[in-house]
């Protein structure tokens, strides 16, 4: 398969930082599986997703995140009634907690035994489950999901990357935006960011998967890839085959930002749409094909053969003002002369291309 590149390539090296909200439900020892796991498809079927993080808490003490109220306890050892769900969380807690004024949902899955009743009141680090393998588990761990302003399951754009609200005491967290990315885009970091104890391996993240409805940004962040568990230190992040680069530094405690607002200003921006030649020209296998936009646009760039007949479309979506890429790899294609058709808005322009094997 073609391989397609669409970003505008930047490097930023980042100091601001946030800082977690709530505290870990485990202790530090255990491992979370991955920030990876956040949106990641399921079962074979990209409009599901995996909509929590997987903690390899085995039958290990569970704490209350954070100060709040128990809502739910499901708990059922003959599996017949009651909250218990054989095919989905097992024995599950659900706590309500408050940040910034809003009512956020905490749910524990796949549990032991819980150790507290509906409308307990507890407090920051209160013991308040065993974890297990009840439920669809394939394994004894904790499955830890954080939900907006309600417990329900069906909810649209409720869900939000627990790695991001919590992590290890001295490890911090990394989030960003990587444009135009595809559903379960690789995010790779660089060097390996786990503390080993405990982590053992850890390979790369994913882009959050928005064909689920219910997988959301976070309030603040507006992310669509999150790195928990980060060991202070600076790290390089890329994506689409490194045309999305960031450097960033982290410290102990920190949630920070791989793309942090900017203000472009007014006199920066082209001042009239353009589409330049590609370059280089001829090109073997891949070739960068480069434009301005005066205003954000909905835009579509579209290679055809000589022959009218269509290619591939490398673009189609809406993107801001400003100077923009994209990468044209022609591996899998017979030498020849090819031609690029972008449409901006009301703007259109075609270049012939020509590839020399």
């Amino acid at each position: 398969m073609k391989k397609l590149i669409l970003s505008l390539i930047a490097i930023l090296s980042i100091t601001h930082a946030q800082s977690f909200r709530f505290k870990r439900p485990v202790k530090d020892n255990i491992q979370t599986n991955g920030s990876y796991l956040y949106g990641e498809p399921r079962y074979g079927n990209t409009a599901l997703a995996h909509l929590g993080i997987d903690i390899a808490a085995r039958y290990d003490t569970v704490f209350a995140a954070a100060p709040g109220v128990i809502t739910f306890v499901g708990y059922n050892p003959n599996d017949t009634v009651g909250g218990y769900e054989p095919g989905g969380g097992g024995n599950y807690i659900t706590q309500r907690a408050t940040w910034d004024g809003k009512n956020v949902y905490m749910l524990h899955m796949h549990l032991q035994k819980p150790l507290v009743t509906s409308g307990t009141t507890v407090v920051q680090g209160q013991p308040i489950a065993i974890s297990g393998n009840t439920g669809n588990s394939t394994g004894a761990h904790l499955h830890f999901e954080i939900r907006m302003n309600t417990a329900t399951y069906a909810t649209p754009g409720s869900r939000r990357n627990a790695e991001l609200w919590a992590g290890m005491t001295g490890m911090g967290a990394i989030y960003g935006r990587v444009p135009n990315a595809p559903n379960s885009t690789r995010v790779d970091i660089s060097p390996d960011p786990k503390p080993r104890p405990p982590y053992t391996t850890y390979g790369y993240s994913l882009t959050y998967n928005f064909n689920d409805p219910y997988v959301g940004s976070d309030d603040i962040y507006n992310e669509n890839y999150g790195i928990g568990d980060v060991k202070p230190g600076t790290y390089t992040i890329t994506a689409l085959g490194g045309t999305y680069t960031r450097i960033v530094t982290v410290g102990p405690g920190q949630v920070v930002s791989a793309d942090p607002p900017t203000d472009i200003e007014e006199e920066n921006l082209p001042s009239e749409f353009t589409l330049y030649q590609n370059y280089p020209n001829p090109f073997n296998p891949s070739t960068v094909i480069s434009f301005n936009l005066v205003e954000q646009s909905v835009v579509n760039a579209t290679v055809y053969d000589v022959m009218g007949r269509e290619i591939v479309t490398l673009i189609s979506s809406e993107i801001p003002a400003g100077k923009h890429s994209v990468t044209f790899d022609a591996s899998n294609l017979p030498s020849g002369i090819y031609l690029l058709r972008l449409i901006a808005g009301k703007n259109q322009n075609i270049i012939k291309m020509t590839l020399n094997k």
